[in-house]
């Protein structure tokens, strides 16, 4: 069986790096993959983009693997006129919080698995007790700011924290800030910076999976999160409690929000922060060990779903 991974190619974000990633996994499967944006007639294509409007836009594949961040159709938009063309054969999601956002709205699917990891952060794996940054932020600046870049800007700047910003987002200059463009930091840049930080502070408003929690995890930086779908189903760390979901419009659609109390958030992370060493590499050793466990179960879902195509 030959796969095309199919994916939205030539801009910035998780879902080119996912596509990638997953052709590593299946070429050790023993497959012969291509990764293109493009459906391709002769091959089985998997593909590895968000769900809503990979439904309005009418995106082929034989097996959908779809995320979306909390993503609702406007009143205009009439899902079933899509769906009804057969746009897949399998269906599959990335948490099971998308399981259930899934049914919500009416779009058939067949289960979930979770993302595969980057093998390089495996080199990582370890915590690495001499800390060069206490914080590292990762995320695109995008029209809604749905990693609250500018909230974690503001806090960093606030308190001095030595922080790496991996984003496009504006940060200002600082001698105790390290800036690196988003989508020009390599896997292997992105892994060294996760194990010399302390914390990876998630602000994500909302989220369909989202990686860099996981991959925080796996290279001994323990998590700062926000405690929402579907962040709170793996992550392991210090949770920012949510005060409330809303709607708001994002991306020519709507999605749901979920809010935290901004001071309360300032309060957890400083908190943080004064953690003893030792309560400290205890916690990432714990993040270390069930990330591990999340990628081993994943891999063999990862089968199991390619199997029943």
């Amino acid at each position: 069986m030959e796969i095309n991974v199919r994916a939205p190619l030539g801009r910035f974000g998780s879902l080119p790096y996912c596509a990638y990633i997953t052709k590593h996994y299946l070429e050790r499967m023993g497959y012969k993959v291509t990764v293109s944006s493009e459906y391709q007639e002769g091959k089985v294509n998997v593909l590895i983009d968000e769900t809503l409007h990979s439904i309005l836009y009418e995106r082929k594949a034989e097996l959908w693997w779809t995320d979306t961040p909390c993503m609702i159709p406007n009143h205009y938009h009439d899902l079933k006129k899509h769906l009804d063309k057969g746009l897949f054969k399998l269906h599959y999601v990335t948490s099971e919080f998308m399981v259930k956002h899934c049914n919500e709205l009416g779009i058939p699917v067949n289960g979930y698995v979770y993302r595969l990891m980057d093998p390089v952060l495996f080199n990582y794996a370890y915590v690495n007790e001499n800390k060069e940054y206490d914080l590292i932020i990762i995320g695109n600046k995008c029209m809604c700011d749905r990693k609250r870049i500018a909230l974690a800007r503001n806090v960093v700047l606030k308190n001095n924290i030595k922080s790496v910003f991996i984003t496009n987002g504006f940060i200002p200059s600082r001698p105790y800030i390290y800036k690196i463009g988003f989508g020009r930091c390599s896997s292997e840049k992105k892994a060294i910076l996760l194990n010399k930080s302390r914390f990876l502070l998630w602000l994500s408003k909302c989220e369909g999976f989202g990686m860099p929690p996981l991959e925080a995890m796996i290279c001994g930086c323990v998590p700062i999160y926000t405690d929402c779908p579907a962040h709170n189903e793996f992550t392991y760390g210090i949770k920012i409690p949510v005060k409330d979901k809303i709607k708001v419009g994002c991306y020519g659609v709507r999605i749901y929000s979920y809010v935290i109390d901004e001071k309360e958030a300032e309060e957890i992370i400083l908190n943080a922060l004064s953690m003893s060493k030792e309560e400290y590499v205890n916690l990432a050793e714990e993040c270390i060990e069930r990330a591990i466990e999340i990628h081993n179960e994943t891999l063999n879902k990862f089968r199991d779903m390619i199997e029943r195509i």
